[in-house]
């Protein structure tokens, strides 16, 4: 039998949560990937933008800094590269408001699922509201996240 979380009469244990459950655990996964894949793509360019620019250091070279430190860095580059075209900026400035919700999002799944529904799952969000996420609602998300990286790696 699988391990008990939490010891009441209606929870299921964590492998009860498949096969019926398999797209929901994948789209999780997904969105914790696709989360992670942009922190990398961004400490990328910024590498790059250093190298072009003489600067041979690492990012992060002893600890993994955080993607706020990541974003000022590379507004601060590309304020740099481009002193007279504030386009690059306002473009940076966009994609942070576009992750900063979809950081929310992914908090808001991560620290606050629940247990499945149909069509879905609950979370609890940070006041203890219960919130219904559909699936359509989080592979919207993860299209909006693959999108930021796009658009991130085209500054």
């Amino acid at each position: 039998m699988g391990v008990q979380l939490v010891s009441d009469v209606n929870v299921r244990a964590v492998s009860d949560y498949a096969p019926e459950d398999a797209a929901l655990l994948c789209a999780v996964g997904r969105l914790v990937c696709a989360w992670t894949m942009l922190e990398q793509s961004l400490e990328a360019k910024i590498g790059l933008l250093r190298d072009a620019m003489g600067d041979v250091r690492t990012v992060g070279a002893r600890t993994r800094p955080s993607m706020a430190k990541l974003m000022t860095e590379l507004r601060t580059m590309v304020a740099m590269r481009d002193r007279r075209n504030a386009s690059a900026l306002t473009e940076i400035s966009a994609i942070e408001r576009d992750m900063q919700r979809i950081d929310r999002f992914r908090a808001l799944i991560i620290q606050g699922f629940h247990q499945p529904e149909s069509g879905g799952f609950t979370c609890r969000d940070s006041r203890n509201n219960i919130q219904h996420v559909a699936l359509d609602h989080l592979d919207g998300e993860i299209a909006a996240l693959e999108g930021v990286a796009s658009r991130l790696l085209a500054v």
